[in-house]
Formats: C-alpha cells, structure tokens, sequence
C-alpha cells in the first residue's frame, strides 16, 4: 500500500511538471512567433504614399505618450527631454534594411538644422539584443521604448517614421522613407518647413 501511494505520489508530482512545463513552452512559442510576425511587419516593402505625409491625422497635436528611453548604456533618457523645444523623433529598428537606408540618409541632413535635434527610437522587440545591434549603427544614440508607450500610441507597425515634435506635442510625423531621390528632397524640404 505503502508503494502504491509512493508511486501515485511521484506521478502526480510528474503530470503537474509536465503540465507546467507545457504551458512554459508553449507561451514562449507564441513569443516567438509574435516577435517573427512584428519584424515581417517592418520589412515589408512600403506603399508609395506620395501624398500621404502623416500617420495618424489623429495623432496630431495630441501630447507625446510618458516614454521610458533607455540608452545604449542603460540609463534611463529624462522625459522631459522630449518636451521642450523642437525634436524630430527617428522611430527605426537596428535588424530593418529600410531603416538602414534612412539611417544613411538621415547622417547627411541632421546638421542641416542643429536647432532640431534627432533622436532615434527603437520602437519595440527584445531590448538588449536590440539596443546591442543598433549600438555605433546610427548617426546620434539610439534609445529603447519601455514599455513601446510611443509605438503604441502612433499605432506603430512599420518603420522607418520620423515624428516631428514641439514642447512635447505632436505636431507632423513622416511616413514615406527617404529610399528615392525625390522623397530625400520632399523630406528635406519637410525638414526646412518645421
């Protein structure tokens, strides 16, 4: 009797580790599977939207979502930063070709207007591989969202964006890319503009 109960023990105890183990694994595959679709998002080829300058017309002068940056180094950015004077946000994934072109692109125009600083956000994914692949890849520092409070709030499913922002209010973003010579001169003149 004594046997018995030992085994019904033991297997018991063998079914609830099982179980839980199934249910770890199983949530960590949809993880994955989650991550894969988000970065499939990103690469997609962007539709020409040569009229089309803004994300969300809803969006607009609205206030910039609480973020929480991180850096390269692990400190957090102050969100006030963000909420004084004129910002262009960079919003680009270090794993994305078309942020790779517009990181090109955007190393030659940054100095062109030194009154509006660029900070590049990596929107979502896994922060420390992330901010470890972006590290010494883009012009300026790149910084993560915590929490994708900013990629949540401009409904976020493609990159590259630039988000033009004045005392932290949302005031233009951009949404073609800089991947043609004519979008480099309409986002310069873009740039001129703010």
């Amino acid at each position: 009797m004594r046997r018995l109960t030992r085994f019904l023990r033991l297997g018991a105890i063998l079914l609830i580790v099982f179980c839980v183990s199934s249910f770890f694994f199983y949530r960590r595959a949809k993880q994955k599977q989650n991550l894969a679709k988000q970065k499939q998002n990103l690469t997609k080829p962007k539709r020409d939207q040569s009229t089309l300058l803004f994300l969300t017309p809803a969006v607009l002068n609205q206030q910039l979502p609480k973020t929480a940056l991180i850096t390269f180094a692990g400190q957090k950015v102050d969100d006030e930063e963000l909420r004084h004077g004129k910002l262009v946000l960079a919003l680009m994934m270090p794993d994305c070709k078309p942020c790779d072109q517009e990181n090109e692109f955007l190393k030659t125009v940054v100095n062109s207007r030194p009154d509006v600083p660029f900070r590049y956000i990596i929107p979502f994914g896994r922060q420390d591989v992330l901010l470890k692949s972006a590290q010494g890849k883009y012009a300026l520092e790149a910084a993560y969202d915590e929490g994708s409070n900013l990629s949540k709030t401009l409904e976020v499913n493609e990159v590259p964006i630039e988000v033009f922002v004045v005392d932290g209010v949302i005031k233009r973003v951009w949404t073609e890319g800089n991947d043609t010579p004519e979008k480099q001169a309409k986002f310069k003149n873009w740039l001129r503009d703010l």
